[in-house]
């Protein structure tokens, strides 16, 4: 269906063969696919999804797409955490202490089990529930930003400098890739109190912020997705929509506590442990040495997206809930349209797959030894001769 509603657009090939990218980093395709779709390694992962989802189709008497999402179970775990993270809210509000922890942290919780998930559209097979879900809690970004950095670039071009939005979110402050020019600030990067403080402001500053900005002044993230100028009605939504989240994390504090020194604590840090929770999860996941190292190594487009993960942590429970199981990234690059609830099924098959195949498949142990190797990628690109 899908290669049927594409031919409506197919170009000749003497018109395609003459044919300039508006980008000029853009090399007319990072990837091969003329065979792609003989490749050996692409058809056992092809017999690998249908192989595990047949059977859970006929089963359910479903389609093999709606066997792909969220599951029963799924579903009522993610209703469970969202009744166990709006409980906490009254006294999140009443100024109680404890929830300065436990209130970001289950916001995490709940974010990272269900709105990314239902931006790849992997949560329901009901396009209008995947679409609207991300606006009830936009935490993170702005759902219709997040389209353009992470599902159009992010996972587009894994780890490719000058096309992956994702190397370049703060380069004044860090420098993640070799792509991105070494400056002096960059010198003291490998130093824990850099790092802790770009992470501190990584989610409310960085995506929700600056980088919003950025995108709808440039009309493009990070200067490599190209961004459509908005409408002016659907610019208004969206100017209410990041007003609405200003109010709810930072300002709403000053009208309800007497104490400025509480309110400005109400306003800071829940913002910032739900941020380190987001960098933690996200940053250990593509940008090691290996990782970014093995961008070039591929012009297979699924052999791309296994070398250029890491999976970490992936016989843990906790690793599982807190990171929404983005720990098993292999599988979730592989599979974006999977809901991760499927994945740590189908990760021991995906391993097999790769080892047959002699594809590199990148494992941590758990979220320690996944730090490690980030921060020791971080300290080396410190050096300006890298």
């Amino acid at each position: 269906k899908m290669e049927k509603i594409l031919s409506k657009y197919k170009v000749d090939t003497t018109v395609a063969r003459n044919l300039q990218t508006l980008d000029p980093n853009e090399d007319g395709g990072q990837y091969d696919w003329k065979n792609f779709h003989n490749d050996a390694f692409v058809c056992d992962i092809k017999q690998l999804l249908y192989n595990y989802f047949q059977p859970m189709a006929k089963q359910r008497d479903c389609s093999l797409y709606e066997a792909a999402k969220a599951s029963p179970e799924r579903w009522a775990f993610i209703c469970t955490l969202a009744i166990v993270f709006a409980s906490t809210l009254p006294s999140f509000a009443a100024g109680r202490y404890w929830t300065l922890l436990a209130t970001p942290q289950l916001a995490w919780i709940l974010i990272a089990n269900y709105w990314h998930d239902s931006l790849h559209f992997s949560l329901s097979s009901d396009w209008r529930v995947n679409a609207f879900l991300p606006y009830v809690l936009p935490l993170l970004s702005s759902p219709w930003i997040w389209y353009h950095q992470h599902v159009l670039g992010h996972h587009v071009y894994t780890n490719i400098g000058f096309k992956d939005p994702d190397l370049a979110h703060a380069p004044q402050l860090l420098r993640e890739h070799t792509s991105i020019s070494w400056k002096e600030s960059h010198r003291t990067q490998g130093r824990p109190s850099r790092i802790a403080f770009v992470w501190s402001i990584g989610a409310s500053a960085g995506l929700n912020i600056l980088s919003d900005l950025r995108a709808n002044i440039k009309l493009s993230y990070n200067n490599v997705v190209p961004y459509a100028q908005l409408t002016k009605p659907r610019m208004a939504a969206h100017i209410l929509g990041r007003c609405w989240y200003l109010f709810i994390v930072f300002i709403w504090p000053f009208f309800v506590f007497s104490s400025t020194a509480k309110a400005a604590v109400w306003a800071i840090f829940p913002s910032v442990v739900f941020s380190i929770s987001f960098m933690l999860n996200s940053q250990i996941n593509h940008l090691t040495e290996e990782c970014t190292a093995a961008a070039t190594t591929h012009t297979n487009f699924l052999k791309h997206q296994v070398v250029t993960a890491q999976n970490f942590g992936c016989s843990s429970s906790f690793c599982g809930v807190y990171s929404g199981h983005l720990n098993f990234q292999i599988e979730h690059h592989l599979f974006p349209f999977v809901n991760h609830c499927h994945l740590p099924h189908l990760a021991p098959h995906v391993k097999d797959i790769c080892k047959k195949h002699g594809v590199p498949y990148r494992e941590a142990a758990g979220y320690i030894d996944a730090f490690r190797k980030h921060f020791d990628h971080t300290k080396a690109l410190s050096k300006k001769d890298h």
